[in-house]
């Protein structure tokens, strides 16, 4: 499966999470190699990709406000069209729990609060590897 965007085109990134400095922070990090978007929850996430507009993998918080992370990946993995997306999702939270049950409801990878942008990066690109080789 070849990416959505051609190879002169940079992936397109997704960020939903309701904080503005995390926000901030990976529009940062991941500016310099990919084109981001940036909403600040899972139902704003949501109606950008119905729009139709290119998301080659969406960065989501676990805890929003009207669709956290969770209930984002299962409408997400629900929908015939865009269930295909990679996830990664990003938490505050170590519990193991959360992890497993992201992990089970589709997301492609977890990472904790606060992260370290090179790894944020190296996921980004691992995922997007993996998903659209």
């Amino acid at each position: 499966m070849n990416p959505p965007n051609s190879t002169l085109e940079k992936s397109t990134i997704l960020i939903l999470d309701d904080e503005p400095m995390t926000r901030k922070v990976l529009q940062l990090c991941l500016n310099k190699e990919f084109d981001t978007i940036i909403k600040d929850d899972g139902m704003a996430g949501m109606s950008y990709i119905e729009t139709g507009s290119p998301v080659d993998l969406v960065i989501a918080d676990l805890n929003m406000p009207h669709l956290n992370g969770k209930e984002f990946l299962k409408v997400l993995r629900g929908s015939n069209l865009f269930g295909h997306i990679p996830v990664i999702i990003l938490s505050g939270s170590e519990e193991s729990n959360d992890r497993i049950q992201c992990l089970e409801l589709g997301a492609d990878d977890f990472m904790t609060k606060p992260f370290n942008p090179l790894e944020i990066i190296a996921k980004v690109k691992a995922v997007l590897r993996r998903v659209y080789k």
